[in-house]
């Protein structure tokens, strides 16, 4: 009997266990892996060079940047999830004091630095120091490789960035702006410890102890090899495409439990209703739109997936934004403070979703309702074919949490709804507007997921307005194959709004948002 008979059937019989028995998954076992990303061609990054602590971005773009890139690549979405929050704030606290105006998030215990030292080049020092110190205080190798690029860093001579500054508490050793951004990333440090981040893993256990490990005991309701829930999560293999291969841990299982730094307990209490994926008729709807999109992928739908969703795209969208606006460095820590709303809401209200209600991956879904029953869709570099269901993997790498709702997309819509905010929110009626536009382009060859392969030809898109790109994110996360359209819905909705409770903490942080002057 065909799927969509099967469907039928058990709709018409309002059947609700028994349509389960009538998947087509298959026997056990000899699951396709996932191929996690394997990064553009060195030839499209742009050339290697020397941080520059006179130029206004070099260190946001080399230690925040380029590093985040480097931590989920090389160790993955735990401590990327927790840095982009960390870095934010730590960067924040640092530059913070060499304003008129503006504020720490966490007191520093350090008086507002004169007028002399409020230069370029000791915002920057003071800024690069807090992301040294929490690139070791987190993750020791990364830290190694900051220092690596502060011992480089230029000036040289008396102007030179000082790797181990003299740091006695002292009001003259503040004259340092090395140990103004010590002093920044310990604190930030300590809050996120005591926010139960649990960099250390001590929250776990006492004896061999590792970063981020679950103490909640959460256990997939699928093994790696079997679907028996077909609404639930099932941990995905994967493989680095060359021999190696794993199976997925649940990201931050004790999301909950992590107290969220700008969120009210209002909005951190948000919850969402699960799509319907009891019913097979509805299944079948989520699975069928992804496999259309797989199906019809061309240079400009991968450019979009790749780049709205697995890439750091609020990053990319502040630099894009930065170049337009001529914003200056504090200007940019400024905005990206969003990343502090976006992860508190990650995990209070997101990762808190996705536990609850732990919801299967388009990855595990469409192997389990076609199984043995040919599909057409995305097989592989540049092709589509006719296959078995239970072949099928999704464009984009499958992130190692359960699919309900959009991360991504909450991650967008507090991107879109801080932009409007800060062009003056509903006072303003072109707050929504980009201007210019923003456009994403991408040369041949210089995808995340086929390097060499995609796109064929030079390639590009436009984002004019705010509900456009929201619209453009939600896309991205189906076309993707790593969301169903309920879960783009859910995230959107679940966390509209967040950014305009939380708003006034931002202004109170940097008054300049609201036209104050010096």
């Amino acid at each position: 009997m065909r799927r969509s008979a099967v469907a039928l059937l058990a709709v018409v019989c309002a059947c609700t266990a028994p349509w389960i028995a009538l998947a087509a998954w298959g026997p056990s076992g000899n699951v396709v892996p996932n191929v996690v990303d394997l990064g553009p061609p060195l030839r499209c990054l742009p050339p290697p060079s020397k941080l520059d602590l006179s130029k206004e971005y070099d260190v946001f773009d080399k230690l925040i940047f380029q590093q985040i890139i480097q931590i989920a690549v090389q160790v993955g979405a735990n401590p990327y999830i927790a840095q982009l929050s960390s870095w934010a704030l730590a960067s924040w606290n640092a530059v913070s004091l060499y304003d008129c105006k503006a504020t720490p998030a966490i007191p520093l215990g350090i008086s507002r630095r004169p007028v002399s030292q409020r230069t370029l080049l000791n915002r920057n020092k003071a800024v690069a120091a807090a992301l040294m110190r929490m690139h070791g205080l987190v993750d020791p190798p990364l830290g190694a490789a900051t220092r690596a690029i502060m011992a480089s860093a230029l000036p040289r001579g008396k102007s030179a960035f000082k790797l181990d500054p003299v740091c006695d508490g002292s009001d003259k050793s503040w004259d340092s702006p090395e140990c103004v951004g010590i002093r920044a990333a310990n604190v930030t440090y300590k809050w996120m410890m005591e926010a139960g981040w649990n960099y250390d893993g001590r929250l776990s256990r006492s004896v061999n102890a590792r970063p981020y490990t679950d103490y909640t005991g959460y256990t997939p309701k699928n093994t790696p090899w079997d679907i028996t829930a077909p609404c639930n999560w099932q941990p995905l293999h994967e493989t680095d495409g060359r021999g190696k291969t794993w199976i997925q841990t649940h990201l931050i299982p004790y999301a909950a439990n992590i107290k969220p730094f700008f969120l009210t307990p209002e909005d951190a209490a948000r919850k969402v209703d699960m799509w319907n994926c009891q019913t097979p008729a509805v299944y079948k709807s989520q699975v069928d739109e992804v496999l259309r999109y797989s199906a019809s992928l061309n240079d400009t739908l991968k450019m979009q997936a790749e780049i709205l969703g697995p890439q750091p795209f609020v990053l990319i969208t502040s630099m894009m934004l930065r170049e337009n606006k001529k914003w200056t460095i504090t200007d940019v820590l400024a905005f990206n403070l969003m990343s502090v709303i976006y992860i508190d809401a990650q995990m209070a209200i997101i990762g808190k979703e996705k536990i609850r209600h732990d919801g299967i991956r388009p990855a595990s879904a469409v192997r389990y309702w076609y199984g043995t029953n040919n599909i057409t869709a995305y097989a592989g570099a540049g092709q589509i074919k006719s296959y078995p269901g239970k072949d099928w993997v999704p464009y984009l790498g499958t992130f190692n949490e359960a699919e309900y709702p959009s991360g991504a997309v909450c991650w967008c819509t507090v991107l879109n709804e801080y932009y409007e905010l800060w062009n003056g929110g509903e006072s303003n009626p072109k707050a929504g507007v980009y201007d210019p536009p923003l456009t994403f382009s991408f040369q041949p060859g210089c995808s995340l997921r086929e390097p060499e392969v995609s796109p064929t030809k030079p390639t590009s898109f436009t984002i004019k307005t705010t509900k456009e790109y929201i619209q453009r994110c939600k896309d991205a996360r189906v076309i993707g194959g790593v969301h169903f359209r309920a879960s783009v819905d859910a995230g959107d909705q679940v966390c509209s709004g967040i950014t305009k409770n939380a708003w006034s903490k931002i202004t109170a942080l940097y008054p300049k948002i609201k036209g104050e002057t010096c």
